[in-house]
């Protein structure tokens, strides 16, 4: 028994190290890309205007729809898998093109029929271009499975880097040479084409002629349910652009669009490569509840720890970052910047209680769970349509608190870790952010008056300091974890936080 222990516990700390090294390298690159999103957006909102983005907006729930039909859910299901075979892979592949151009072809064919819908013109070629990145971006999706199954995720990462740095720059040309709108269609084509290429480059896999109904079939419980949650929320998600576009004008719309993307693109982005790890790493101790209780406890204080501070740091400087940063053109973005912050911090719980379910096979729940919480995103979109955004924010956080509790209610019956539990160590991290955004904001009123943008530099400098700090003094278990894992090669981390 003891020597099982041994064993066990050596082979957790291999997972962990293992997971850490990948998302360590996934988070650091998610830093150099968040560095070089920000500031290719901040430049290209100079440029162009609320309703630039406010018009691509509008089309966004069809291409979110056509990428979920391409993954189909056989991507995860072939993660999630312990053992895969070629054939496995071939048979998903032909799958993603095969749907893929029929996505392709729905969406070229109901071009002018959207356009008519918005009583926009210029929507009908921008459909009838953005289509085509479904099928370039079926082209990679078993590469991704590859490098994802090895835990190669930084791999992924820096594929998405290059291609959005270049996909980036080649927008800003655009916008700057006054294609308006079209800068950002041709953004997302030159985006999919790169992310492609160079999985290729990194993945020298290639399709044999070789395809299976039944292979497919065996992925299909799994997939299937997946591919159901898929739709779901890419409906749910970006029905309100569709709402919003249609009932205010693409003006509102490009400032919710915009506002929404600078929240969520820290929790989701970060929250997004830990779960990218966690979903393999989960799967492989899928049948041992205790060690999988114990990777989970891990996740949630180290996904706490990243995501809830940045998020409330930005939204208590927002209004000094919109108008020093963007222009006072965006100043409407603040009040929608404030609700939105009070959902996006809790989404660390709900996305690692979904990688938990997804990696012990119970995608059967995860629908369940999905279906329930869309019910009460149909309660938001009917605020929106009756009250206006304001009324529905206000109705997304009350929603999120809920989609809290039922996420974590089905991992509080199978590891005895329920809603409390994983809120009450959630809130420590909530509870020291709160000290360290009041420290930052006292430093910017205090220094604003005779610099604003020396105000803005110092309260992002003494804001992260006084978190970590806090964090040494309750010497919290994220900080201890971090510690632990990159201590070995980085000592002075050891000797800094005396962990």
């Amino acid at each position: 028994m003891g020597m099982e222990s041994s064993i066990r516990g050596a082979d957790d700390r291999n997972i962990a190290k293992r997971s850490f090294k990948a998302a360590g390298g996934v988070i650091a690159a998610q830093f150099v890309m968040q560095f070089v999103q920000i500031l290719l957006g901040v430049c290209m909102v100079r440029i162009l205007t609320p309703e630039d983005y406010g018009t691509i907006g509008m089309i966004s729930i069809f291409w979110a729809v056509g990428d979920v039909f391409v993954g189909g859910g056989f991507g995860q299901a072939l993660i999630q898998r312990k053992e895969i075979t070629e054939t496995d892979l071939c048979s998903v592949f032909c799958y993603n093109i095969l749907v893929s151009l029929a996505c392709c072809g729905l969406m070229t064919g109901f071009a002018g029929k959207i356009a008519l819908f918005y009583g926009i013109p210029v929507l009908k070629p921008m459909v009838l271009v953005m289509a085509w990145t479904l099928p370039i971006k079926a082209l990679a999706s078993v590469q991704s499975v590859l490098l994802a199954r090895q835990l190669k995720q930084p791999l992924i990462t820096t594929g998405t880097l290059v291609s959005q740095l270049s996909a980036g720059l080649v927008a800003l040309f655009l916008a700057w040479r006054g294609l308006g709108v079209w800068a950002l269609v041709w953004q997302q084509v030159t985006a999919a084409a790169l992310f492609t290429l160079i999985l290729f480059l990194f993945v020298r896999w290639v399709p044999k002629p070789v395809f299976s109904f039944k292979a497919l079939a065996s992925l299909f419980k799994f997939g299937s349910n997946l591919l159901a949650v898929g739709l779901l929320d890419a409906f749910v998600m970006n029905f309100t652009n569709m709402v919003l576009g249609r009932r205010d004008s693409a003006r509102t719309l490009g400032f919710y669009s915009r506002t929404v993307g600078y929240v969520r693109l820290w929790p989701y982005s970060v929250q997004g490569a830990i779960a990218g790890v966690l979903f393999p790493a989960f799967s492989k101790i899928q049948d041992d509840p205790f060690r999988l209780l114990g990777a989970f406890r891990r996740a949630l204080a180290v996904s706490s720890f990243a995501v809830v501070f940045p998020t409330l740091l930005l939204c208590a400087l927002c209004k000094p970052i919109v108008l020093l940063v963007l222009g006072g053109k965006w100043l409407p973005c603040v009040h929608y910047w404030w609700l939105i912050t009070a959902s996006a911090v809790f989404f660390p719980i709900q996305m690692l209680n979904v990688q938990l379910l997804k990696a012990v096979g119970r995608s059967d729940l995860y629908l369940l769970l999905e279906i329930l919480k869309k019910s009460l995103y149909a309660v938001q979109i009917t605020v929106l349509i009756v009250w206006g955004i304001v009324p529905m924010l206000v109705c997304e956080i009350a929603v999120s608190i809920l989609c809290v509790c039922m996420n974590s209610y089905f991992t509080g019956r199978s590891l005895h870790y329920g809603t409390l539990s994983q809120l009450r160590d959630f809130s420590l991290y909530a509870a020291i952010s709160v000290p360290a955004c009041l420290a930052a904001w006292g430093v910017y009123r205090a220094v604003s008056p005779v610099s604003p943008w020396s105000g803005l530099a110092l309260a992002l400098f003494a804001g992260p300091a006084v978190y970590l700090a806090l964090n040494r003094l309750f010497k919290t278990p994220a900080l201890v974890e971090l510690v632990g894992l990159a201590g070995g090669r980085f000592p002075v981390l050891k000797k800094i936080f005396r962990c």
